[in-house]
């Protein structure tokens, strides 16, 4: 009997204290490859008590390829004190606990890493996780030149997704100076899976001076770059329709205390506001999947004087504009259709609202 307890308790013991802190080895760092932490055991492994370990996990970039990772966490945590500290592949921490999510999904942006450290304290309390490592080898997009004069530069997010087989994940745009990128997606319907999971480099692949995520973007100030490209990327695999990102030269932005973008979406109404301060405003409205937008209502805050500005221009905001409708004398006219695919909207020394939409398809 006691051997059979001996026995027991030496396969047990062997089980747990076999944990070690290994990390992946390079020559397992391959497309199409899978590699689970620890001790590359695609089940869930007990964690001893007093354990501490740090698991970096990355994303290289050689000369012939761009790799990406993907992290499945599984957190099964069961002692109060212990804890996980996750720091992303852009720098963020996240403390989880017990009561944190069990499974959890993480990207590894390419050329970056991702660091897991797991702690327990002195209590045994049958902790458990498991780190599942997937590689993929990214579809790097072309590089195209950004127009000039009266065409909006802009990107169809839908033309871009994660792992393929015809669409790439990725496309640089280069400019003559730096700049800036606003998103026009639909304020109703939140593609917040997609842009959490797609990305803007300031640069390139092997040039990035700073990674963001397009949902830092989303409704807020545009983001402005220090080089003269950028390169939106997704690893999102389900594509998302009516979002696109809108790219101007930074000289043309700081024209404007705002330079906004403005999606507009078939069969939904959406409403843009003004309350230019100092500077004027801007939104380049565009219909992302469709020719035509329809300016269904339009409404001033104040009387209107003769210092005020509201009108709607082709193209992007600029000397190649020409005057398409002035909103001080348009109220009755609404709705009114333009038979375009973009158009801005300026705004000075007034504030007002206008909602637009397209048709169905």
């Amino acid at each position: 009997m006691h051997r059979i307890i001996f026995l027991l308790c030496f396969i047990f013991c062997s089980s747990v204290s076999a944990l070690d802190c290994q990390q992946i080895p390079d020559s397992d760092i391959f497309p199409g490859d899978q590699f689970w932490y620890p001790v590359n055991s695609s089940d869930y492994v007990r964690i001893p008590p007093n354990f501490n370990c740090t698991y970096v996990i990355k994303a290289p970039i050689t000369s012939s390829q761009v790799l990406y990772g993907s992290v499945l966490l599984t957190n099964l945590l069961k002692g109060v004190n212990d804890y996980m500290i996750v720091t992303d592949s852009l720098g963020a921490k996240t403390t989880l606990k017990y009561r944190s999510d069990s499974f959890l999904n993480y990207d590894i942006f390419p050329g970056k890493q991702i660091s897991i450290q797991v702690v327990t304290k002195s209590v045994d309390m049958y902790s458990q996780f498991l780190i599942q490592v997937s590689y993929s080898k990214v579809k790097v997009g072309s590089t195209v030149q950004m127009k000039t004069g009266g065409a909006l530069n802009y990107v169809n997010l839908a033309t871009l997704k994660g792992f393929d087989p015809v669409l790439q994940n990725s496309i640089t745009v280069q400019g003559n100076e730096p700049i800036s990128m606003s998103l026009a997606t639909s304020r109703y319907m939140y593609p917040t899976l997609y842009l959490y999971h797609s990305y803007i480099i300031d640069g390139d692949f092997y040039n990035q001076t700073s990674v963001h995520r397009l949902i830092d973007f989303e409704q807020s100030a545009p983001f402005v770059s220090l080089n003269n490209r950028v390169t939106l990327v997704t690893f999102q695999t389900d594509a998302y329709y009516a979002t696109a990102a809108v790219l101007n030269p930074v000289s043309e932005a700081n024209n404007f205390e705002y330079l906004t973008s403005q999606a507009s979406v078939d069969g939904e109404l959406d409403k843009v506001a003004f309350n230019p301060y100092l500077k004027p405003e801007a939104c380049q409205v565009l219909a992302v999947d469709s020719k035509q937008i329809i300016m269904n209502s339009l409404n001033f805050d104040e009387e209107i004087t003769s210092s005020c500005v509201a009108q709607v221009v082709t193209g992007p905001p600029n000397n190649s504009s020409q005057l398409l409708l002035d909103l001080t004398t348009a109220r009755g006219l609404m709705p009114y259709t333009f038979n375009l695919k973009y158009f801005s909207v300026i705004a000075k020394g007034c504030s007002f609202s206008f909602t637009v939409k397209s048709p169905e398809q």
